[in-house]
């Protein structure tokens, strides 16, 4: 069931030409992700700096910690050592303070850090509110050393009863006009990432 389960995605994914990240915050399974990988997944995405630890520590070497962290003191040590380790760990930001802090913890490295601005597709958990504060974020990051990479959303609402449709469209719609901001404020957007379990189908377009 779990082979058949990963395929379908996997399947649903490349048939619509998208690159797929799942979440591992819930199999917290470096053999599922394993077989995730093996069946086409670009990478992973993690929710907290322990996760993204474990999965680094498997060898999985392209890691996005979907979760805007206030990067001080150990959390911005640990992050630090990830970025350090692969190159192809990636961290959300949602202000302009969290950007500056997160930029403070990597300073000095060897390379800068890649991260993605969160935006709020209806959720009202984290993300910015909006395409104007998106580009505010952004230009934030970019002063701190960071490389914005792109935009991304978790459109938990969509766990309501019959919500799953509207809020893949919520997501869709909100990316859109954040990645369009970016665009205008001379950013490269490569990444435009979206889905929860309840929209994994409906915000892949």
């Amino acid at each position: 069931r779990l082979d058949a389960n990963i395929a379908r995605l996997q399947g649903e994914m490349d048939a619509r030409g998208i690159a797929l990240r799942p979440h591992a915050k819930t199999h917290k399974s470096v053999e599922v992700a394993r077989r995730q990988l093996a069946a086409g997944a670009r990478g992973i995405t993690v929710g907290t700096i322990g996760e993204a630890e474990v999965f680094v520590a498997a060898g999985i070497d392209d890691v996005f910690l979907a979760y805007p962290v206030w990067a001080a003191g150990p959390k911005g040590r640990r992050l630090a050592r990830l970025h350090e380790t692969i190159p192809g760990f990636r961290v959300g930001i949602d202000s302009a303070d969290g950007a500056r802090c997160l930029g403070a913890a990597v300073a000095g490295g060897e390379r800068p850090l890649t991260v993605l601005v969160e935006v709020d597709p209806g959720n009202h958990r984290t993300g910015v509110a909006g395409p104007a504060a998106a580009g505010a974020v952004a230009r934030a990051a970019r002063e701190a050393g960071l490389v914005v990479d792109g935009v991304f959303s978790h459109g938990g609402h969509g766990y309501a009863p019959g919500a799953a449709a509207s809020a893949g469209h919520d997501e869709v719609r909100s990316l859109e006009a954040a990645a369009a901001a970016l665009r205008a404020a001379g950013f490269d957007v490569r990444t435009i990432s979206a889905g929860a379990t309840p929209t994994m189908l409906s915000a892949a377009t």
